[in-house]
């Protein structure tokens, strides 16, 4: 099963970049996400961690960036959220075969060059980069 806390971080965190209004609710983001307020409010919590969304308290409370959208790269949301790696390795190898032997350190190697380009490509973009990407524009404009 694929794990979406990644994408869900940067709707969340798109919806609080072009929001006017304010603080924005965990209610209201899970509506838009199509999930539970508590599983975003979790996730608040680990964006707030590393720095990157406040919140507010009161009846109009809710969270916001905590910094302007074009100073928060892709990888740093990716790193708040993701404790896993992206490819899981293959850990029941049986150590009497050759190959079994061979694959771990090979898997390593192939799979880490493999998660190295795509946190460099994440570091190469910006939350501002999607706020300004046609798809996103568009659907602003409507």
């Amino acid at each position: 099963m694929q794990n979406s806390r990644f994408a869900v971080a940067i709707h969340t965190l798109l919806m609080l970049a072009t929001n006017t209004k304010g603080p924005v609710s965990s209610d209201y983001i899970a509506g838009s996400v199509g999930t539970n307020p508590v599983l975003i409010r979790r996730l608040m919590g680990d964006l707030r961690a590393a720095g990157l969304v406040d919140s507010r308290a009161g009846a109009a409370g809710g969270f916001v960036l905590a910094r302007p959208a074009e100073r928060i790269g892709l990888d740093e949301i990716y790193a708040a959220v993701e404790t896993d790696p992206l490819f899981a390795r293959h850990g029941n190898a049986n150590p009497k075969c050759p190959i079994g032997r061979a694959v771990g350190p090979l898997l390593d190697r192939v799979l880490g060059q493999a998660e190295n380009a795509m946190l460099q490509s994440l570091t190469r973009t910006t939350l501002g980069d999607l706020i300004h990407s046609q798809e996103v524009v568009t659907q602003l404009a409507s």
